[in-house]
């Protein structure tokens, strides 16, 4: 697995490339969830690559780490998959997220997930 996260203007960038396992998952949501708190960013687009589908959301760490960020409403994640089994697994991370109280939705390409944080969605 490798990552990359990056401060942008008026949000946080993570990318993760080649995540097999929920401890990978894990390590990654740590280090989103330490960075957006370090550098105070609300919004979260979080873009998965070349990566497994998951549908383990408690062991992944997603809930764990995004439940007291992600209850705030003006606090948003966006989910982005490079592949349709992803998506489907996004499509369950978000209906697990919301049921904990985290903004979160899944999106099929960065602009769409840029104009939800503007508020254009």
């Amino acid at each position: 697995m490798v990552y990359r996260i990056a401060t942008e203007h008026d949000y946080l960038r993570a990318d993760v490339f080649n995540r097999e396992t929920a401890e990978e998952a894990r390590e990654f949501f740590d280090a989103v969830a330490d960075s957006a708190t370090r550098h105070h960013r609300s919004h979260i687009l979080i873009s998965v690559h070349a990566s497994s589908p998951m549908f383990t959301v408690e062991r992944s760490g997603f809930l764990a780490r995004f439940t007291n960020v992600g209850v705030d409403p003006s606090h948003k994640i966006a989910l982005i998959a490079d592949d349709q089994e992803l998506d489907h697994s996004h499509e369950y991370f978000v209906l697990m997220g919301r049921l904990h109280g985290i903004n979160v939705r899944h999106f099929r390409d960065d602009q769409s997930a840029l104009e939800w944080f503007r508020g254009a969605r």
